[in-house]
């Protein structure tokens, strides 16, 4: 039975630290930062141990907690221990005993290794070989073992600095045996307990966040939550939508074991079974296929970069969850209810009592209890409208699935806009400024209102090289004769109605804008409806 200590430090040889973490007796729990040391960090560090420098305390973890712990340093496989506990887990320090244990243990033939660092006897530098070694050369993986030191140091027997290598290598061999450092170790602590003195002590500032506990508190030898939410993305790669965020995947792995998606639910996760869990991320998969597919299908998303808030998703998981086959009147509810909150930012605050309301919604829709689902934040259209165009906020990725909606064409030569590949990616070059940027300039017109999203259009990238910074008349003009009796669909395509039209004959931006604006929102009004009633 372990008792609550106040944590002591004492002093230890990084020779011993170093083979106990190799031995895995000291492991290296997965809610650590993996290993992104580069190469100057590696020789650095190295140079401080040889020249005595101090590189900081350790702190270990001395507890009955099974979690997660890493098998590998780099390339460098780390032994796999008896299941025995009480153990140490180490919590800071990582890099610094990874690095050391790497480069001493490392038994690989890659020369490009990051473990395959050498000694130069000559310069007294540590560094990275890049092909023949010297006979100075001294490979640090040769330290560890007597045989292999005393083989090392017979290549430069019969060469004439033989004393001065010798001598370097004797001071390189103590240097890593004596080097002391100092180790703290707290006991009796659980997981929740030990998260806030990892996140003050840790060097980088990370907090530990909800994903990182739950990949340490749900592990066992059958379940490992990172592996989970992998096969999770793996599965959404074909539609694009890979990219969704472990937290995000967390949120409806904990939804689909029945709890909420607010951190004090998702915690709940540490008291499922590993059969409980598995059976989830299955559950999740197939739930995210669904929502995805929904998406893709019905509305004009052909990539997670797209959905407007990440909420969105997570929800309509939630439901396909429940529902995988909704009928056409609960898909319709859905599409109203997406651009509903979207266009309302319905979840750009999202709160502890508006998230668990919503859930609860979705889960009662779903299930059959309610026919509608209700949004009770009206739309602010004339704001939307005048802000400016910038693919990083939810409102322009909004107002680009708006035009991806209405299939546009190319205003040069009528051709369909490829709306898979400008939603691909949050591009800017996919869209172009119908009246161009430089000509509003010229026109002293302030910067919010050449940029706003009334005065954007999608265009392909060679079209918008071509139109340039020319006036909307001199590239207007053409189209009646260019595009014939089409010219009225494609300008409808990008709603541009023909009053509008006149309006670009003439340069004419405030008329174009009231009259874009008043198109724009008419087309809101009939995708959302005054609620998000059944069709």
């Amino acid at each position: 039975m372990l008792r609550r200590q106040d944590p002591k430090p004492e002093i230890l040889r990084i020779e011993e630290l170093v083979q106990r973490v190799k031995a895995g007796d000291i492991k290296l729990p997965k809610f650590q930062r993996i290993f992104v040391w580069n190469r100057t960090d590696i020789l650095n560090l190295c140079d401080s141990v040889y020249k005595g420098y101090p590189i900081g305390s350790i702190l270990l973890w001395f507890t009955n907690e099974k979690l997660a712990s890493e098998h590998k340093i780099g390339d460098l496989e780390i032994n796999q221990r008896a299941e025995e506990y009480p153990v140490n887990y180490l919590l800071d320090g990582q890099q610094r005993l990874s690095t050391l244990c790497g480069a001493l243990y490392w038994n690989g033939t890659d020369i490009n290794s990051t473990w395959n660092i050498c000694f130069d006897l000559e310069k007294e530098q540590f560094f990275y070989p890049k092909t023949y070694q010297e006979v100075w050369h001294f490979p640090m993986n040769k330290l560890s073992g007597t045989f292999d030191f005393i083989n090392q140091c017979r290549r430069f027997e019969s060469h004439p600095n033989k004393e001065k290598y010798e001598e370097n290598a004797q001071r390189l061999l103590q240097t890593i045996k004596d080097y002391k450092i100092a180790a703290v170790t707290i006991k009796d602590m659980s997981l929740n307990e030990v998260a806030p003195i990892f996140e003050r002590i840790n060097s980088t500032g990370r907090a530990l966040t909800i994903v990182d506990l739950m990949r340490a508190a749900t592990w066992s030898g059958s379940f490992d939550l990172n592996d989970g939410m992998n096969a999770v993305r793996k599965s959404l790669e074909p539609k694009k939508f890979d990219d969704v965020s472990d937290g995000e995947i967390l949120k409806n792995i904990s939804a689909t074991s029945g709890f909420g998606i607010l951190k004090d639910d998702i915690d709940k996760l540490r008291n499922l079974k590993s059969l409980q869990l598995q059976e989830s991320v299955k559950k999740c998969i197939n739930s995210y296929k669904l929502a995805v597919d929904f998406l893709t299908s019905e509305l004009p998303l052909a990539s997670n970069a797209y959905v407007p808030y990440n909420l969105q998703l997570t929800l309509l998981v939630e439901f396909f969850g429940i529902c995988p086959n909704p009928t056409l009147n609960q898909r319709n509810v859905l599409k109203r209810w997406f651009w509903h909150t979207s266009f309302s930012s319905y979840f750009r605050s999202s709160n502890y009592s508006l998230v668990r309301g919503a859930l609860n919604q979705i889960r009662k829709f779903a299930e059959g209890e309610i026919q509608f689902l209700e949004i009770d934040q009206p739309i602010n259209y004339k704001a939307i409208f005048s802000e400016p165009f910038t693919l990083k906020k939810a409102s322009s990725k909004t107002f680009a699935l708006l035009l991806a909606s209405n299939k546009p064409k190319s205003l040069l030569d009528g051709s369909s806009i490829d709306i898979y590949k400008a939603l691909a990616v949050t591009n800017k070059y996919e869209y172009h400024h119908i009246f161009p940027i430089n000509f509003l300039k010229r026109l002293n017109e302030p910067s919010e209102r050449i940029n706003m999203h009334t005065n954007i259009c999608m265009l392909s990238l060679d079209n918008n090289r071509k139109i340039s910074d020319s006036k909307p008349s001199k590239y207007f003009h053409p189209l009646k004769t260019s595009l014939g009796s089409d010219l009225d669909e494609v300008l409808a395509s990008n709603f541009i109605s023909t009053e509008a039209y006149e309006a670009c004959l003439h340069d004419d931006y405030n008329k174009f804008i009231e009259l874009r604006l008043e198109l724009l929102i008419n087309t809101i009004k009939n995708l959302v409806g005054k609620s998000v009633e059944p069709l």
